[in-house]
């Protein structure tokens, strides 16, 4: 990984972590230890709705702003065309997946055990092996975030994956 500022972290990196969480059936467990799974699905699709996927323009809750073009131009610049491709189409798979992930009633995302949310999870993992990261990286970055979920911190951790690391790791 480039050295960049802990505080400035690519949307490469964003995203990627993002997805391993996602897909990580031991941070997923690690989770339900500190937090409802229903807190902590409708924390996670709203983080990738309205911060990690830049270029969308959905809204889990209220209205997203349209996206700034300079924030576009950032976000496209991380990945290739082909990468693009494939994050637009995971970001449209999840967006009609929205419904079943938002209990209505109670206004609230949860982990539903269905077919909807393991094709999620399934999109995510193959989108994940494309984009290509450094397994030592993503796993180094995974144990991280446990840490940052058992002290609270979880969402920072996930918007900013540099700060996980020790500047000496950077």
């Amino acid at each position: 990984m480039e050295a960049i500022s802990p505080l400035h972290p690519s949307d490469r990196e964003r995203v990627v972590v993002f997805l391993g969480f996602l897909t990580s059936e031991e941070c997923r467990k690690a989770c339900c230890e500190h937090a409802q799974p229903e807190v902590l699905a409708a924390a996670l699709t709203k983080l990738w709705f309205e911060e990690i996927y830049i270029p969308g323009e959905t809204a889990v809750e209220g209205i997203k702003p349209v996206p700034a073009p300079e924030d576009c131009t950032r976000f496209n610049a991380c990945f290739s065309a082909e990468e693009l491709t494939m994050l637009e189409r995971f970001h449209g798979f999840f967006e009609l997946r929205l419904n079943f992930l938002i209990n209505q009633v109670h206004g609230r995302a949860f982990f539903p055990d269905n077919d909807s949310w393991r094709s999620v999870l399934q999109h995510a993992r193959y989108l994940l092996a494309e984009l290509d990261p450094d397994p030592e990286w993503l796993r180094t970055m995974l144990e991280a975030l446990i840490e940052k979920l058992q002290a609270g911190q979880l969402m920072e951790g996930l918007r900013s994956p540099r700060q996980l690391l020790s500047p000496c790791d950077t």
